[in-house]
């Protein structure tokens, strides 16, 4: 038991140190590969809105997931529409499926292999949520696991958090009053075609926005660009 506690925190460690998100998705990676032959999906996903659903990171199948994409499941998966109505850390046990869609879809991800699932929600902003997912072969995930994947989630979300407002400050980093407008408009989850029409722009000048903005706050992509600059109070959605 000495030694499974020292590996842990071993490899928590190496994700705590982290450079980016790049290096912390491999530390996690590591560290789930060392507790046993899970698979995970690691993303980004906004209360209200179904449609602002991010992938950061996974070790799904590629089959499954090009097939996922595909028929669009990322709006209709309850695993991830529970998130909505939790707090707490959940499995596929517990979850609500509303219809037959949502039925057919868990049972074809269960056909790949996927016998059990565990699922931990943690907040990143006032309207949007990190997800992190969890999945076995077997049957169930046992206490002794999840109490190991709950220790991983934690510092990967507490080092993901650091990394991604290790940026300018908020005095330091000034937005025009059209790109806060861009940006407010994308937290309520609306797409560069809407935003043209509400602001009366052309799209490629929304286009322009977003991008200066994203470079301001050293984001990746849009999402990440609202949760920076929620944390450094630029916009209140």
């Amino acid at each position: 038991m000495s030694d499974l506690l020292e590996n842990t925190l071993n490899l928590a460690e190496k994700m705590h140190n982290s450079a980016n998100i790049e290096d912390l998705n491999a530390g996690f990676r590591n560290f789930l590969t060392r507790l046993g032959p899970f698979a995970h999906t690691i993303g980004m996903v906004h209360k209200t809105h179904v449609k602002e659903r991010y992938l950061i990171d996974t070790t799904y199948p590629d089959s499954w997931m090009q097939y996922y994409l595909k028929n669009c499941y990322q709006n209709i998966d309850p695993v991830i529409e529970n998130a909505r109505h939790k707090f707490s850390p959940y499995d596929w046990n517990s979850i609500n499926i509303r219809n037959n869609d949502q039925k057919k879809m868990m049972r074809e991800f269960q056909d790949t292999g996927f016998k059990s699932g565990y699922v931990v929600p943690l907040p990143v902003s006032p309207s949007m949520l990190l997800l992190v997912g969890i999945a076995s072969n077997d049957t169930e995930i046992n206490f002794r696991d999840r109490a190991m994947l709950q220790i991983a989630v934690n510092h990967y979300h507490a080092r993901y958090m650091q990394l991604i407002n290790d940026s300018p400050q908020k005095e330091e980093c000034s937005l025009s009053d059209r790109e806060r407008e861009c940006l407010l408009w994308s937290a309520h989850g609306k797409n560069t075609s809407e935003i043209s029409s509400i602001l009366r722009i052309s799209e490629n000048t929304v286009k322009y926005h977003l991008k200066n903005i994203m470079q301001k706050l050293g984001s990746h992509n849009r999402i990440q660009a609202v949760v920076k600059a929620i944390n450094l109070g630029l916009i209140h959605p």
